[in-house]
């Protein structure tokens, strides 16, 4: 059965400008406030991904945080990154872009081809023994930010991209996350993997994760990554950014 608070659209609270959306949601939850609500803003001013990284945030694009009580324990909200990735490609594919260049990227990135195109920040905390969670989405809809480190993307550059807007995609984020939520909480993680898998990016190829080199063989039970070695050696990743070896 569906949760209750997935049933219906989640009001959206925008802000012209903020430090981070994922922060404001933090504020939110430590004074009693766990949503569901999406909150958006049109600029951050310390736009922040994962392991502490800054997310480039300029107007255009969609930076947006679901605060939602996660009726879970901590342990299971190591998964939901999935689903979330899932939710940008699907949302992108309900906007009419031809999503057949995108690829999820573990754990939390959405990439076009090789540049990056969204990422993912999923953050907890408990709230009189209740976990709450701040699902952050920073998606490049109309600009793709200069990176001295990575080539970007953006949506409106892909096929049947022309014209979209970040307001139109969070309506369509607002679908597609929560059905992925749905999904997750009422089938388990098993068809949120095999989706993901689906179209994960870098699976079967030969990478590099913490300095270990092998082929990434696919997602464990608990979302993580399995790397074999080239003696057969198989390691579960639990955290880490992959790179592809050529």
């Amino acid at each position: 059965m569906t949760p209750e608070f997935l049933l219906g659209a989640w009001p959206i609270i925008r802000f012209a400008e903020i430090d981070s959306t994922n922060e404001e949601a933090r504020r939110r939850a430590v004074s009693g406030d766990t949503g569901p609500c999406w909150l958006v803003t049109d600029a951050q001013t310390a736009g922040r991904g994962r392991l502490g990284r800054q997310w480039s945030s300029p107007i255009g694009n969609l930076f947006a945080t679901a605060l939602l009580p996660y009726p879970r324990p901590a342990a299971e909200a190591t998964v939901v990154p999935f689903a979330a990735g899932l939710a940008v490609v699907d949302a992108a594919r309900m906007a009419g872009v031809d999503v057949g260049s995108l690829g999820l990227k573990w754990p939390n990135d959405v990439l076009a081809g090789q540049a990056k195109l969204s990422g993912t920040l999923i953050e907890t905390g408990l709230l009189h023994g209740q976990l709450w969670m701040a699902a952050g989405f920073g998606v490049n809809v109309e600009v793709a930010p200069e990176r001295s480190d990575r080539p970007t993307a953006c949506l409106v550059n892909l096929p049947g991209g022309t014209g979209l807007t970040a307001p139109r995609l969070l309506t369509l984020l607002d679908l597609a996350f929560r059905a992925r939520l749905n999904q997750l909480l009422t089938e388990g993680f098993a068809g949120v993997r095999a989706d993901w898998l689906a179209c994960a990016a870098y699976l079967n190829a030969s990478i590099e994760v913490n300095g270990l080199k092998g082929i990434m063989t696919g997602l464990a039970d608990d979302g993580a990554l399995m790397l074999c070695a080239d003696d057969g050696t198989v390691t579960r990743v639990r955290a880490g950014e992959i790179s592809l070896l050529s």
